[in-house]
């Protein structure tokens, strides 16, 4: 095949003799199928969550007959207005890649000329501490390889076998390791026992990294019981509140989470609080799809204590979102909405207030 016939980075990875992983980077890291980036790259579905218009994408690649070598890139594409991705981009990288490795990226004579070869460019970044743990917790998992060498100590500390004051010992990749895997029953048990009673910094570290994973009912729940004692306590944690609700974004365990997204925006001072409000937006984004916890979000949203910026700018990140501008729309048109909402809304369009 010559360099002309190569029109997507998904030809190059096929043609080039290896074999790849792709990971969404963005809000969450989870991995994404070749057939999906396939459809991704051509257009064909929208970059499914969107992170400051910007798709992002960590490909691990390697050798079939090397299969203990791997080699990472991480690339970062523009969308449109419709969250599709921006070809002439994709196009530009890709000429500089041909060009800077060849049809066959296995054929480089060393791995730093394959590892180097996007050095200075625009589409290549660089993911925060907490993103790249998550990602090498994520890739060991779906390469069967094993955790780093500090996951033992850190499942010992989160299952209650260490001092809860030990926390200081703990590495970010270990943690990030324990909350990816929580296939082991018995495990997510002891997790569940011990998880509330962790000082504030490792639970909210924790719960980073849950973002990334998918709690158990039984985790969830011991999450929800922390939520609702942070929620009557006199002093108010909202990075607490914060963290619990980060740390089951992503659970299958969909009623539960609901009910706690509830008596979050039913909290009359929590649920005003623009972290928090950001946190549901950002995280659990798909509480739009429903009508009335949609409502409620936009109008606990309008009443938000940053004011009308926090406002703007926590709708303007969710309606770029595929699929929730329609259904917000119709929460920010409701015959049924408040003054405030009103008004914030008159504000959103430009109409001047009565």
């Amino acid at each position: 095949m010559s360099d002309h016939q190569i029109t997507t980075l998904s030809e190059f990875l096929k043609h080039s003799g290896a074999r790849y992983r792709i990971f969404d980077m963005a809000r969450r890291v989870a991995k994404i199928s070749n057939e999906d980036f396939v459809d991704i790259e051509k257009t064909n579905q929208p970059y499914p969550y969107p992170l400051q218009k910007i798709a992002h994408f960590g490909i691990v690649f390697w050798n079939p007959d090397l299969a203990d070598k791997h080699y990472v890139w991480f690339l970062k594409f523009p969308l449109d207005e419709q969250g599709l991705m921006v070809q002439a981009a994709r196009d530009e990288f890709l000429v500089m890649l041909l060009d800077r490795v060849g049809e066959c990226m296995l054929a480089a004579n060393e791995g730093e000329q394959i590892q180097g070869a996007l050095k200075d460019s625009p589409y290549t970044f660089k993911p925060r501490d907490d993103k790249m743990a998550a990602f090498n917790a994520q890739a060991s998992v779906s390469l069967a390889v094993k955790p780093s060498k500090h996951y033992e100590p850190a499942l010992a500390y989160f299952t209650g076998k260490t001092a809860a004051e030990d926390w200081q010992l703990l590495s970010m990749q270990g943690v990030a390791d324990v909350a990816i895997r929580l296939s082991d029953k018995q495990t997510v048990s002891a997790i569940a026992n011990t998880i509330t009673n962790v000082p504030e910094p490792p639970f909210i570290t924790f719960s980073t990294f849950l973002e990334h994973s998918q709690p158990t009912i039984s985790l969830v729940e011991s999450l929800s019981q922390k939520l609702d004692s942070l929620l009557q306590a006199e002093q108010l944690n909202i990075a607490l509140v914060s963290a619990c609700l980060r740390a089951v974004s992503n659970s299958p365990a969909i009623g539960l989470v609901d009910q706690m997204v509830m008596q979050v925006l039913n909290h009359k001072e929590v649920g005003q609080d623009i972290e928090v409000l950001a946190t549901l937006s950002g995280r659990l984004w798909r509480i739009f799809e429903q009508a009335d916890l949609c409502q409620l979000f936009v109008e606990r949203l309008a009443e938000n204590n940053a004011g009308y910026s926090g406002f703007s700018q926590v709708l303007a990140d969710a309606m770029y979102m595929p699929g929730l501008r329609e259904s917000i729309m119709t929460a920010l048109r409701s015959p049924a909405r408040s003054q405030t909402l009103s008004l914030r809304v008159g504000e959103l369009f430009g109409q001047p207030s009565a």
